[in-house]
């Protein structure tokens, strides 16, 4: 259950070595930027119980800065710059939910971009996948149901270039160990 407010326990990580005035700014910021936090979290994450998590990882940074900075920033500076950092935080953690595809292979054929394909390919298709890794064949369902190289990229967290070239090598060696040579662009 979510709490209103941002209780002392977000600067546990420092008890010991904050002095008292750092501490009073950074919980002053913490109290500030809370219902910021909430809403973020809410938000971007559709969660709000992960607001606690999301100030504790952004204080780490603002922490840090308020360390090496000289002279001691203000509660209100801080607040400013902790409001950034949790925007900042609760985004990169949005941006780490992957989209898992869903559906079965009658879906792939009906979302497929052909309407009308030849049997002997669609059979020649499915002796191919079958040779496929299992991450390859997460890609050639992306494919078949009509992702770019780019939205396939960005699901996998690797350069779409990457994922392109890597697809490419294992259904060569797919459609060679088929005896068909290297790979036909249509």
């Amino acid at each position: 259950m979510p709490t209103k407010t941002c209780a002392t326990h977000a600067l546990w990580k420092w008890e010991g070595s904050l002095d008292e005035a750092l501490k009073a700014k950074l919980l002053t910021a913490a109290e500030s930027c809370w219902a910021y936090a909430r809403y973020n979290a809410w938000s971007y994450l559709h969660d709000e119980t992960l607001a606690a998590e999301i100030v504790e990882e952004a204080l780490e940074v603002i922490h840090a800065y308020a360390l090496r900075v000289s002279p001691s920033p203000t509660a209100e500076k801080l607040s400013v710059r902790l409001r950034s950092q949790i925007r900042r935080v609760t985004k990169q953690r949005a941006n780490r939910f992957k989209e898992e595809p869903k559906g079965s292979v009658l879906d792939i054929e009906m979302y497929s971009r052909v309407d009308n394909p030849d049997p002997t390919d669609l059979l020649y298709l499915e002796q191919v996948i079958d040779l496929l890794t299992p991450q390859a064949k997460e890609v050639a369902s992306w494919i078949l149901i009509g992702y770019s190289w780019r939205e396939i990229g960005r699901f996998s967290g690797v350069d779409h270039n990457s994922v392109r070239r890597a697809f490419r090598r294992e259904a060569d060696a797919a459609l060679i160990q088929l005896g068909r040579g290297t790979h036909r662009d249509r």
